[in-house]
């Protein structure tokens, strides 16, 4: 080159003598656009060549293939695309060649580095027989290994996971005797593993389960097999791998027994067996493992008793047996593991006692067993406990007192037991919860106690026998999403401190005592996309606000005192998919705007004061479920565009008002609709014969109306009760009609009107 001044630049290396020649362009992170230039082929003596970690787009230049010389190529962690260049098999000198860590169209995570190469893995890259490290991972590599690949004799890492390869493992990979990694770990591959892969002597790490494994090698520490199609029995031999310390065979694919082989590995530090198929039993074996600091056998079929013997486990940290199928008790040892911090042994059927050993524990999960007795106080002693879950048990008693003293929990789970009594006052201590769950007990008092954090998420104490005030200071937690009170004795007014709650999306107070109106402050959880509060005694107007809440799905005010007409403003919100209003003394007329909801699953008004016309307008609710409008004062005609209501199936019930006019034949277009009520109104005319043929109604009530005219016989499968009232019917179950009843319908009978009380 002509200048020479490039060579004083920190990202070239250049030759001593003259002229200077570049030897290795480093232009590492140095935030490069654009394409991969094919001029780089100039540089005749080029040895490294590193332009990862950019911006880099296009293709790999295959004119790269013309520096022979080349000892290094380093391209990972780009935006590349397009397939790897065969020609790059000519690069005979070449030692690494790194062009992984790159992005993957389609369903890898974001975290990855971002490039796109596709296609397969050139054959010809078998030719590189000095290559010592070939990394391709995270790609979108597919098809084939190929069995070239076995040619690579100076390979001593491949990596290829997180690629899209497909196939079984060509047994020539045992050719590798410099191997020390091996990674294929999240690819499609499938078949069984090679036997000659036991035969690469200096394995360090692999990332998949080869037969023979250990029968040449004493080396190998880490042994994975991670989200292959690969499946079949634990190799027994893995017993010979003497030097093994972790040991990751979570697949789903894995069935049979663990052969008593694995007891021998006494270097293990970390088992994970977890999602697989296997069978038998926990062997007291397991005590030999004396290294073992994580055990994984989770979401297996495992039975019979834990064994004593896991208390002999002295460095055990983490112990996950959930989802399985253990049973008997759990055994007084497993407070001698005095390293333990997390256990889970959720879904399983331990029974008797929780053992009063079971102390420095973090997470504590034991949930969905057949646990039974009072939670021993001396779990109060496990000061660094962050998760409790003792639910879908059946303990009894009280929360023990000394839970006070669980000042770094986080998460209280002790939901579906048979607990009662008041909560310990000592509670307000634990003042970082999380998350609470105390529903489906006894308990009952108040709650104050358990309402001193401010970093709730979720509070749950529903059907239990909580009284007394709902306490403010629920409302100093912003975080909160989802709170449950429902279906206990709580009295006095809804707080205005829960207005603070800017991430609230469902609050549920039903089924308890509370009296006055619904706060204002409410209107400033704009989150909310659940609010029930059936079942109190709250009164006033419902609140025009609530049109302002965007997200809102469901709105239960039912069994209250509301009063008044209905805002306009609610009908403003266009993802209602519940309104459930029933049982008020709420009055004025439905209005058109009704038919603006048209997410509305369940409309209902029962049991109030409304009146005037059904708008015609409910027909455009094209999603409706149920429609329930009965015990009102609704006047007029039936609408006819109730036909539309193509999805109308649990119920169309209307009954107890004062409509009048026909029934439409409309109604018999419903071919959904399980139950149809239009009893107690002044209805004339005939039923439509569309009625009688509807299929799919189980339930019909058109009783004490002014009905008339002969019955056809598609109506004899009803009850006579069905059309009580109607002295002008006759025909089907009724009595046989004459010659002058069948001949007309006959006209109107005047009838008091219902006005509900």
């Amino acid at each position: 080159m002509d200048n020479p001044g490039f060579c004083s630049w920190r990202e070239v290396s250049c030759s001593d003598g003259r002229p200077h020649q570049v030897l290795a362009l480093n232009l590492s992170q140095s935030s490069l656009t654009g394409t991969v230039s094919p001029s780089l082929s100039g540089l005749t003596n080029l040895l490294h060549l590193d332009l990862s970690s950019n911006r880099l787009t296009g293709s790999i230049p295959p004119n790269l293939s013309n520096r022979s010389s080349l000892l290094s190529l380093l391209l990972f962690s780009n935006q590349l695309s397009g397939p790897i260049p065969a020609q790059l098999g000519s690069l005979t000198n070449l030692r690494v060649m790194r062009i992984g860590d790159n992005d993957l169209a389609g369903s890898i995570s974001p975290t990855f580095a971002s490039s796109l190469l596709t296609g397969p893995i050139p054959c010809q890259l078998g030719r590189l027989t000095l290559l010592e490290n070939l990394i391709l991972q995270q790609n979108g590599l597919e098809g084939p290994i190929p069995p070239d690949l076995g040619n690579c004799s100076s390979l001593v890492v491949f990596t290829a996971a997180v690629n899209r390869l497909n196939g079984s493992i060509p047994p020539e990979l045992g050719n590798l005797k410099n191997l020390q990694l091996m990674n294929l770990a999240n690819n499609t591959l499938s078949g069984e593993i090679p036997r000659q892969l036991g035969e690469s002597t200096q394995l360090v790490y692999l990332n998949f389960i080869p037969r023979n494994i250990c029968s040449n090698t004493a080396t190998l520490e880490h042994l994975f097999l991670s989200d292959n199609q690969i499946s079949g029995e634990i190799p027994e031999d893995l017993g010979l791998c003497g030097s093994l310390k972790q040991l990751n065979l979570a697949n789903k694919s894995i069935n049979g027994s663990k052969p008593t082989q694995l007891f021998k590995l006494s270097y293990l530090t970390d088992l994970l067996l977890n999602n697989n198929s296997l069978v038998g039993s926990i062997s007291p074996s397991i005590a030999n493992l004396s290294n073992l600091q994580t055990l994984a056998l989770y979401q297996n079929h495992l039975r019979g008793n834990l064994p004593r013997e896991i208390g002999m486990l002295g460095k055990l940290e983490i112990l996950y047996i959930y989802d399985n199928q253990l049973s008997g008790e759990i055994p007084l040892e497993i407070g001698n593991c005095s390293s333990l911090q997390q256990i889970d042994f959720f879904g399983n059927h331990f029974k008797g006692q929780i053992p009063v050993t079971m102390a420095k524990l973090r997470p504590c999960l034991v949930e969905q067993n057949d646990l039974s007795g009072e939670i021993p106080p001396t779990l109060g002693n496990c000061h660094q406990l962050t998760i409790l879950d003792l639910a879908d048990n059946s303990l009894t008693e009280g929360i023990p007192a000394t839970f006070g003293f669980l000042e770094v929990l986080e998460e209280l789970m002790l939901y579906n037991n048979s607990l009662e009594g008041n909560l310990p006052a000592k509670l307000v201590n634990v003042a970082n919860l999380t998350r609470v769950n105390l529903s489906n007990n006894k308990l009952n008092g108040s709650i104050a106690p358990l309402c001193s954090s401010h970093s709730f998420l979720s509070f749950d104490v529903t059907n239990n026998a909580f009284d007394g005030p709902i306490p403010r200071e629920l409302g100093l937690s912003p975080s909160l999403q989802r709170l449950r009170l429902g279906n206990n004795h709580f009295t006095g007014t809804i707080p205005g401190t829960l207005g603070g709650i800017h991430q609230l999306s469902l609050v549920d107070l039903s089924g308890n005592s509370v009296t006055g109106s619904v706060p204002a402050e409410l209107s400033f959880c704009k989150k909310l996309t659940h609010i029930d509060l059936n079942n109190n005694f709250l009164s006033g107007p419902i609140p025009s606000w609530l049109g302002s809440l965007a997200n809102l799905g469901e709105l239960k005010l039912s069994f209250n005192l509301f009063s008044g007409p209905l805002p306009r403003e609610l009908f403003k919100c266009y993802n209602l998919l519940v309104v459930s209003l029933d049982n008020n003394i709420l009055n004025g007329t439905l209005p058109l705007e009704v038919g603006n909801l048209a997410s509305l699953n369940v409309l209902n008004l029962n049991q109030n004061q409304f009146y005037g016309a059904v708008p015609p307008t409910i027909g455009n609710l094209s999603k409706l479920y149920e429609l329930r409008l009965s015990r009102n004062r609704f006047n007029g005609e039936i609408p006819i565009e109730l036909g539309e209501l193509r999805n109308l199936q649990s119920v169309l019930d209307l009954s107890y008002n004062n409509l009048s006019g026909e029934i439409p034949p409309s109604i018999g277009t419903l071919s959904k609709l399980e139950a149809l009520d239009l009893s107690h109104n002044q209805l004339v005319g005939g039923i439509p014969l569309q009625v009688g043929s509807m299929s799919s109604l189980g339930k019909l009530n058109v009783s004490y109306n002014n009905l008339g005219g002969k019955l056809e016989k598609e109506f004899s499968r009803w009850p006579v009760e069905t059309f009580m009232g109607n002295v002008r019917l006759c025909g089907g179950p009724l009595s046989h009609c004459n010659e002058d009843e069948s001949s007309h319908l006959l006209g109107k009978i005047n009838k008091i009107p219902y006005l509900p009380d």
